[in-house]
């Protein structure tokens, strides 16, 4: 698989995922990564990745189209939350944290951000509501 480049321009949504997996075995970028390289990716497949104590690392280089949902890596930002079921304060704080500057470099809106299940109904993914991101917005 080749690495696609891609302008700023070019991005007009951004992708909620989550691991899907116990906590511990892949609260961890790295331990992503490897399983995304293990499947013979070129690198992981998200651009972001915050761990179950709200810790934001960089994943995918965001200069190239993410491999996260089929179909629409190319024009969008992928964000992967640890966890399955369980999310934790401090994963949605830095989520909305994280979502409020990439629209603000992006231009984009909150009609632009997705969860991956919208993309694909056979999915769960991210396992929580968009909604439970926008009601931190307000804490104080």
């Amino acid at each position: 698989m080749v690495d696609m480049e891609r302008k700023k321009s070019m991005i007009d949504s951004i992708i909620i995922h989550c691991s899907d997996s116990d906590l511990d075995e892949f609260d961890n970028i790295e331990a992503v990564r490897q399983w995304h390289l293990d499947r013979g990716w070129s690198d992981i497949g998200y651009h972001f990745y915050i761990d179950s104590k709200g810790k934001m690392e960089l994943g995918r280089p965001i200069e190239k189209a993410g491999a996260h949902c089929a179909g629409h890596n190319l024009r969008s930002i992928g964000i992967c939350i640890s966890g399955r079921k369980r999310f934790y304060s401090e994963q949605y704080r830095a989520l909305l944290f994280l979502l409020k500057d990439l629209m603000r470099r992006y231009k984009l809106k909150r009609s632009d951000v997705y969860p991956h299940n919208y993309f694909n109904s056979n999915k769960s993914c991210p396992n929580f509501s968009i909604e439970t991101i926008w009601s931190y917005e307000h804490e104080k």
